[in-house]
């Protein structure tokens, strides 16, 4: 059993005035999930320990910052979509960021019980209201939107199979591919007498997609409200009606029932469609908890719609970075990856990209530092089921892993505070190995 204990201390580089903070935490059910997880990906051969312990420094070795409060309870694992990241901070050194901070690796280390990890904070950094902060995965907080940590390896399906949901309680998983949902068998409870191989894909529903708008036009993807959505949307180029359909399955109990097809307008707005040849071409509209996003013809800015009230329209403008492609997000808002134009050091023109999110509020993050060269795309779906398992397709395949951007401790500060340009901040963690 783990304790944790936090302390903040605020320094003001104009007036020296200093500032602390302190108080105990709980952990979070995470950490067993993960190492669950890793210990099953060992019977079949992979090595996931190594991306985990010692936990201090590795499953626990990332810090993430909130401008809310996170509910506790051991079971709250997921990245939170009702508060704001407003910092972050792994086990690199980063100077520049606006959100990231650094590891002080002089005054981390062991304990006589445990472990303590010193992240420090500059002026330019993390700064706003926190509120509440939480451990988790070193990688997440290097990178807190990229999410996967470790890989079992390709699901011997190629990346055209589309993961949609998964039960657990049968280790079934359930894959979208051309117009049709297939399932196919994939135990990832470790307590078994004989862990069996993947299973054929068998197809258990046709969406029965019809010329002219047949399944390449449609984008199809778990709405995580119990319901599984299609959504139509044609090319509109100047600003004028987008005309959208939007087909609803419920997926809760995996009988797929339809409900009544929905239609749109959305007036005055530009639209990309979500035609293609590739299932990667579609993904430019989604439902996310009761609301439809969809992606605006020059990718610029991101429309949100109330489907509960569709004359409720909001914006989302990322100025000149292209919103390239959105997904659903557990608890509302949408995973999305990013790209803008830079200049190489060499001077030359290039594409850089970045991994983020939008929340249902509007505000948005991604990775701010990021210079990585990026292919077409980065990756184009990601599905995280109960307990922090991850079906993911990316350029070439499809991959199970675990989401590393948990919530492995919760911390509610009894008082928020909030850190301005003037401050520079440490946070220390300890955890105690509790007797």
């Amino acid at each position: 059993m783990l304790k944790g204990h936090l302390q903040i201390d605020l320094h003001n580089e104009i007036t020296g005035e200093n500032k602390r903070i302190e108080q105990d935490n709980m952990v979070t059910n995470a950490l067993g999930y993960v190492l669950g997880l890793a210990a099953n990906a060992g019977a079949k051969g992979v090595n996931a320990f190594d991306d985990l312990l010692p936990a201090a420094t590795k499953a626990l070795g990332g810090l993430f910052l909130f401008d809310g409060a996170l509910t506790e309870d051991v079971n709250n694992v997921h990245f939170p979509m009702n508060v704001h990241l407003i910092g972050h901070a792994g086990q690199e050194t980063n100077t520049t960021a606006k959100l990231a901070g650094s590891i002080n690796k002089a005054e981390s280390g062991r304990t006589d019980t445990g472990y303590v990890n010193v992240w420090d904070f500059s002026t330019s950094q993390a700064n706003g209201t926190i509120a509440s902060l939480a451990l988790t995965h070193t990688k997440a907080g290097v990178d807190p939107f990229r999410g996967a940590q470790y890989s079992e390896g390709s699901l011997t399906c190629d990346r055209s199979y589309c993961p949609l949901t998964f039960d657990e309680s049968t280790g079934t998983l359930y894959l979208y591919s051309s117009g049709l949902i297939y399932k196919k068998l994939f135990y990832t409870n470790i307590v078994k007498a004989y862990t069996p191989y993947l299973g054929e894909e068998t197809k258990v529903f046709d969406f029965a997609f019809k010329d002219p708008e047949n399944y390449y036009y449609w984008a199809v993807a778990d709405g995580y409200d119990g319901y599984l959505y299609a959504v139509y949307v044609p090319n509109v180029t100047q600003q004028g009606t987008a005309s959208i359909r939007i087909r609803k399955f419920k997926i809760s109990d995996f009988s797929f029932q339809e409900e009544a097809e929905q239609t749109i307008a959305v007036q005055n707005v530009t639209a990309k469609a979500t035609g293609g040849t590739d299932f990667q071409e579609q993904m430019n509209a989604v439902v996310s908890s009761g609301y439809l996003y969809f992606i605006s013809y020059d990718e610029n800015t991101l429309y949100k719609v109330d489907l509960s009230n569709t004359v409720d329209v909001k914006e989302v403008n990322f100025g000149s970075t292209r919103c390239r492609k959105i997904f659903p997000m557990r608890g509302g808002g949408v995973f999305a990856t990013f790209e803008w134009t830079g200049t190489t050091s060499s001077g030359s023109t290039t594409t850089y990209g970045s991994p983020g999110i939008v929340y249902p509020d509007g505000k948005y993050r991604m990775t701010d530092e990021s210079t990585s060269s990026v292919g077409y795309p980065i990756y184009y779906i990601s599905h995280e089921t109960g307990h922090l398992q991850r079906f993911e397709v990316w350029s070439s395949n499809l991959y199970y892993s675990f989401a590393c951007n948990y919530l492995g401790t919760i911390c509610n500060l009894s008082s928020p505070v909030v850190k301005t340009s003037a401050q520079s901040m440490k946070v220390t963690y300890t955890l105690t190995d509790a007797i």
